[in-house]
């Protein structure tokens, strides 16, 4: 995919004149300068200005002074224009200025939305909506889309990567586990193994194994749930046994199962529970006849009491006839007279009342023995019955365990009707095949670009293998599972485990770097852009010299020889991608070392696009803002980098 930058615009918060690098495709560009003057910060600049969430810019001297971070560059013959307001505090911000006529406002500000401008970016990688991650991980989702900015792994190497001993990408600059992930998912799309009908066919199947997945689980729990149900058939056959509620004989776990559903469905209360139910009879006529029998007890004892009472006002009016009959000795007064026929008269009636009283005692006591007779019967029918209170509750029990029955009968039936169809799952399978058949020559495929990608690789190693001492006759392998180059003794397939300097650890990078790139060049399509940002390939050399602004000579004859033979390797590059591809390539350096150094070697396709030395810098004097004015960080910055 043609990419080139044509410019990195800064304009300043002291509204000074912007600040301006140029940079031209086919060329490697070379930035060089001395330490703290901003050189790696171009990296980060131009990774904020690809859209990342986070910013990796210094806040002491660049971030401080800078108002908006511009870039300017070309994807398929077509020019745009990007700019985005300074960050706060290391996060991205969301006022952006895009454009596609190659004009920048006299003033800007935002004119679009960062989603806009992605999807814009996508179209021109050639990534679409169907280009979507075929397997989750920790960090990535499965299914979701696939990021342009996943790709730019491919074109930068940092400081801190180019000589690393373990790691070949710039996993720092970004959301580090995650873009680990990324890359380990797009490795294969990016250099033509796999294309778009492969990443939904891995997609696709992926789903489907997860079904299957949750098929075969099913298939164990019900397995298992068999297993628990038989179980529980020969513990409830035996408790309905103990009841006498069925046979009492051996059952298959089949026939067990039948005879408990038949006994549910016939159990009737009148057949199982006759004795529970005449003893509950029996017991109510039981409890009326000693509320009978106590209600005679209770009016025998009143009326008792009632004749008493009788009697006794009948003494006390006897007197009255008496004096009746002797009323000529008394004062013979119509009063007294009146008053003594008046008592008289009810003594009389007392006298009545008493005598119409039958006896009725011995009536209510022959009532009573009648119904004690009868509660003497009731006991003895009951004696034949279940009236001890383990016997009751065990009759109660029949009744609980048949509801417990009936619902374990019934959970069980509702489990099986989950069970998965056979030809669920055999379609599930049939498919993956299917699927699987349409990747099936992709392991071959893999082996063969794999091959002609260390080929390729193998090419550039040659090619500067003096610079690589002892291993210069060495072979070079991929290490597809670590993202790494490796290397190993012509016909043996054990790696060796370390290669000594960082200097060989920074050959290797381009090595493998360049190789990819010119791997990508020569696929139909590619996905990854046609440039590379390489921050200070001389890093090994300059360590520990004390190289400083005025003087950038490495101290050691041999470390500049390498140094100029990798910066031959870049140059040949280009000339290589030039000649036999017919395609452009950029590479933009950031570098320690002077310009004499390629210009000794006669580098035609090199080019000094600026020199930070005597006093120069990414941020020059005239655009820094006076101390009173300078935003104070809201937390101690990192300092910048070399």
């Amino acid at each position: 995919m043609k990419f080139h930058i044509n410019k990195i615009i800064l304009w300043f918060k002291n509204e000074s004149e912007p600040r301006t690098l140029d940079f031209l495709p086919n060329k490697v560009n070379v930035i060089t300068g001395g330490s703290g003057t901003g050189k790696s910060s171009i990296l980060s600049i131009f990774d904020y200005c690809m859209l990342s969430t986070k910013a990796n810019i210094p806040q002491e001297m660049i971030n401080e002074n800078i108002a908006w971070y511009g870039l300017d560059f070309r994807i398929n013959e077509k020019d745009f224009l990007l700019a985005r307001k300074s960050p706060v505090m290391n996060t991205g911000s969301d006022e952006i200025y895009f454009s596609s006529d190659n004009t920048f406002p006299q003033k800007l500000a935002k004119n679009n939305d960062i989603k806009q401008v992605k999807s814009i970016l996508e179209k021109e990688f050639g990534i679409d909506e169907n280009l979507k991650i075929p397997f989750g991980g920790k960090h990535i989702s499965a299914g979701s889309k696939i990021s342009y900015r996943y790709f730019l792994l491919f074109n930068t190497l940092s400081e801190d990567t180019i000589a690393h001993t373990k790691e070949f990408f710039d996993y720092h600059l970004y959301d580090r586990d995650k873009y680990i992930e990324a890359l380990d998912r797009i490795f294969y799309l990016a250099i033509g193994v796999d294309d778009v009908g492969n990443v939904l066919a891995k997609e696709k199947i992926d789903s489907l194994e997860k079904d299957l997945t949750k098929i075969e689980k099913r298939k164990k729990a019900l397995d298992k749930e068999e297993k628990l149900f038989a179980q529980q058939i020969v513990r409830l056959i035996n408790r309905a046994q103990e009841y006498d509620l069925i046979e009492r004989q051996l059952f298959t776990i089949d026939a067990g199962r039948e005879r408990l559903q038949q006994l549910v469905n016939q159990f009737r209360t009148a057949t199982y529970s006759n004795n529970m139910q005449q003893v509950d009879e029996l017991n109510k006529r039981k409890r009326t006849l000693f509320r009978q029998i106590r209600n005679l007890e209770r009016f025998n004892v009143e009326y008792d009491t009632y004749k008493k009472n009788l009697n006794g006002d009948y003494e006390s009016l006897r007197p009255i006839a008496y004096l009746n009959e002797n009323f000529g000795e008394l004062i013979p007064t119509l009063e007294v007279k009146t008053f003594l026929d008046s008592l008289e008269a009810s003594l009389q009636t007392i006298r009545e009342e008493i005598a119409k009283k039958k006896p009725i005692s011995a009536n209510v006591k022959s009532e009573v023995t009648a119904l004690r007779n009868q509660v003497i019967a009731i006991d003895a029918e009951l004696a034949t019955l279940p009236t001890s209170t383990k016997d009751y509750t065990d009759e109660a029990q029949k009744f609980i365990f048949i509801g417990e029955l009936k619902s374990q009968l019934a959970f069980y039936e509702n489990k099986w009707e989950l069970e998965i169809d056979d030809a669920d799952e055999q379609g599930l399978l049939d498919e993956i095949e299917s699927l699987k058949g349409i990747l099936k020559n992709n392991n071959e495929k893999r082996r063969l670009i794999l091959s002609d990608l260390e080929g390729l690789i193998q090419t550039f190693f040659d090619a500067a293998g003096d610079s690589m001492g002892v291993y210069k006759a060495y072979k070079v392998f991929v290490d597809v599972s670590e993202k790494s180059l490796k290397l190993r003794k012509a016909k043996e397939l054990q790696a060796q485990a370390t290669i000594g300097s960082k200097s060989n650890y920074m050959f290797l990078h381009l090595f493998l770097f360049l190789g990819l790139h010119e791997h990508f060049i020569s696929l139909p399509h590619s996905y990854v852009p046609q440039f590379l940002i390489l921050d200070q390939p001389s890093q090994p050399y300059y360590e520990g010299t004390g190289a400083s602004e005025k003087t950038e000579d490495i101290a050691k004859d041999d470390d500049k020889a390498k140094l100029q033979s990798a910066f031959q390797l870049l140059n040949d590059f280009i000339t290589k991608i030039n000649s036999e591809y017919n395609t452009e390539f950029q590479i933009i350096m950031l570098e320690h070392a002077p310009e004499r150094y390629w210009e000794e070697k006669e580098l035609e396709n090199f080019q000094l696009v600026e020199e930070f030395r005597n006093g120069n810098a990414l941020i020059p004097e005239r655009a820094t803002l006076p101390a009173a004015k300078k935003a104070e960080p809201e937390k101690k910055p990192a300092p910048p980098k070399k």
